[in-house]
């Protein structure tokens, strides 16, 4: 605990110092440490009074007791910045609105620049956040796929597999094309030895200049070498029209064959909890999209860090395809309106994926739903289309090979080129600003501007059990995944070489374990610099709408959830469900927070506050946006 004193001594100190090098060089005199805490000492008794507690204060403040303060003053500022949005939001509620449609994303940071621009866009629609997979914990295999993939969070293990399979009349074309890749398959896998070969390998170096042409066209024109990359590979791609086995044919244990799909119980079970998780329990919209996300981009050993982490690393696209099915399927419907959640029928799920590197939405299964929706889901994926436009301009003032007056459209451009582009050391350069975690509804947050650096989690704590049964489950999944992961970028900023894994140029995959340093070096642990250089490391700040009683109960309950927040692992802060009151937690107390005098500044719109800018802005109030309900 640092007094008033030291924390004054440490500011005058610091100004003090900076005088006694600046002299001592004008007079060639060398400077150590502890001279120039004397130095400055004797500097200041010049102009001050100054006592010998003084002299004793300075001494007593070693270096690293002085990072350490500094770097809580910074988390104080970020918290102040935070909280006192967050106040005025709770003292000025958005007006409700009757949703035209409905999004759910994942909690992901990068998904909240593009619900707060979907949100301008749209001012009718209504987003919700909640972890990637979704409640459907699965082993998934694509119909172009040779091996099952876990889509959970690496804490679970799913007790089902789940495929997808080509519709019946596409069933001979796919097979062709299943055919024409593993010849295919055959013949790089040969070529690939043969080059290996004394003949064959001296032959190939003698040809190899003709590899520069791709090479070279996917460096200087990446964008146009993706489009024809492209449609050269529809020969070989899986057909588009596919559906998934999520259904159980057989209750008899087994193999993976025999366990197969979900029973219908169990998928109302999934959809039930989805939707309780949310809070989208009494007002459902014509149209409901799930999306997923991932992140598509070459030569980077990286990107299972870019892709959903409650996913295990890989897209979550299955899982959003996956949720939309459950909760169409009108048996799931009928067990779910006996449990209380009555579905309208004129409600239909689609099921979607958001590439968070070249910014697209992608949807499955749209061409199923009935042709009354068709102008309803076209103006959905234009706004869709314009909202990831916007979200690629915010992303782009990032990128110094972006100019900060480019247009929305040429923005959009650069994103899709920099996710093609086989030299490109920073494909995304996302994922890498979180420093809060806000658990609540949409109306506590929507309308501000948090600089993609906010996970939100939708919660309604007035549709939560008397035992707190919804939240105990978010935040045991918020903690440990949220929280794990901006340490994992606190430690890699702090310490690229030790904690991080250095610079990514140099990396190669090992053994399918992690990455090592050319040939030959230890694997490297951590985040390489350049998903790390624009991160401000702080603890993760998570602000959760809920009373103190529940949140001591939840910290008692869950090891995890306790130890993080007592140890200081995270920082946690609460929104009271009723009165809308702050508190801060701080050494075993949550203690009353009182928002500063300065109001919360608005802006017309996100673009109107970041264009120009570079680095990290201020949190601000989007005044165009009309909020409604949701979490």
């Amino acid at each position: 605990r640092i007094s008033p004193f030291r924390f004054n001594s440490l500011v005058r100190g610091w100004i003090d110092q900076r005088f006694a090098v600046t002299l001592g060089r004008w007079h060639d005199v060398k400077v150590g440490p502890h001279d120039q805490a004397m130095f400055q000492v004797a500097f200041a008794a010049r102009v001050t009074d100054v006592t010998p507690a003084f002299a004793r204060e300075v001494e007593a403040f070693p270096p690293a007791e002085r990072r350490r303060l500094f770097h809580r003053a910074y988390e104080r500022r970020l918290r102040v910045r935070t909280l006192d949005a967050l106040a005025h939001r709770v003292a000025n509620p958005p007006p409700e609105v009757v949703p035209r449609f409905q999004v759910v994303t994942c909690l992901d940071e990068r998904e909240e620049s593009f619900r707060r621009h979907l949100e301008e866009i749209a001012p009718d629609v209504e987003t919700f956040g909640a972890a990637g997979f979704f409640a459907v914990p699965m082993y998934y295999r694509g119909a172009a796929d040779a091996h099952f993939v876990p889509l959970c969070p690496i804490v679970l293990t799913p007790g089902h597999w789940v495929t997808e399979r080509v519709d019946d009349h596409a069933v001979g074309d796919h097979e062709r094309r299943a055919g024409l890749r593993a010849r295919l398959g055959r013949l790089t896998h040969r070529f690939h030895r043969g080059s290996r070969s004394p003949v064959f390998g001296w032959f190939l170096a003698g040809a190899g200049a003709l590899a520069s042409v791709p090479l070279v066209a996917r460096i200087l024109f990446p964008r146009l070498t993706a489009k024809a990359r492209g449609t050269a590979g529809k020969v070989v791609r899986t057909p588009p029209h596919t559906s998934l086995v999520l259904e159980r044919t057989a209750d008899t244990p087994g193999d993976h064959n025999g366990f197969l799909g979900f029973r219908v119980e169990e998928m109302a079970d999934m959809g039930e909890r989805l939707l309780r998780d949310l809070g989208l329990t009494g007002r459902f919209a014509r149209l409901v999209f799930v999306l997923g996300h991932g992140s598509g981009s070459l030569n980077n050993p990286h990107k299972s860090a870019y892709d959903c982490g409650a996913c295990g690393g890989n897209p979550g696209s299955p899982n959003g395809r996956a949720a939309a099915h459950i909760l169409n399927d009108p048996r799931v419907r009928a067990r779910l309106a006996g449990r209380g959640l009555a579905i309208p029928e004129t409600t239909r799920f689609v099921g979607g994926s958001h590439n968070t590197c070249d910014d697209s939405v992608t949807l499955f299964d749209a061409d199923r739903l009935p042709d009354e929706f068709g102008p309803e889901l076209a103006r959905a994926r234009d706004e869709f289309r314009r909202a990831c436009a916007r979200n690629a301009h915010e992303r782009s003032r990032r990128f110094e090979s972006c100019p900060l007056t480019a247009t929305t459209e040429d923005a959009h451009k650069h994103v899709e080129a920099r996710s093609e582009d086989l030299a490109q050391a920073r494909p995304e350069l996302g994922h890498a600003t979180n420093a809060i975690c806000v658990v609540g509804r949409r109306s506590r947050t929507r309308g501000l501007y948090f600089d993609r650096r906010a996970f939100l989690t939708s919660y309604d704590p007035s549709q939560d059990t008397p035992g707190a049964a919804v939240l105990a489950r978010t935040l045991a999944a918020v903690f440990p995944v949220c929280g794990g992961i901006n340490l994992e970028y606190l430690f890699s900023h702090t310490d690229p070489a030790g904690y991080g894994c250095g610079t990514k140029l140099p990396h190669n995959i090992t053994a399918l374990l992690g990455v090592m340093d050319g040939a030959a070096s230890d694997l490297r642990t951590g985040l390489p610099w350049q998903m790390t250089e624009i991160h401000e490391p702080c603890r993760l700040l998570i602000v959760i709408e809920t009373t103190e009683a529940t949140m001591r109960a939840l910290m008692d309950a869950n090891p995890t959830i306790g130890g993080m927040t007592r140890n200081g692992w995270v920082q946690v802060a609460l929104i009271h469900p009723t009165h809308g009151g702050l508190s801060v937690y701080d050494r075993g107390a949550f203690c009353p927070y009182t928002p500063g005098d300065s109001p919360v500044r608005k802006v017309r719109t996100s673009a109107a506050w970041y264009a120009g800018k570079r680095g990290h802005l201020e949190f601000v109030e989007i005044d165009a946006a009309t909020p409604g309900g949701g979490a």
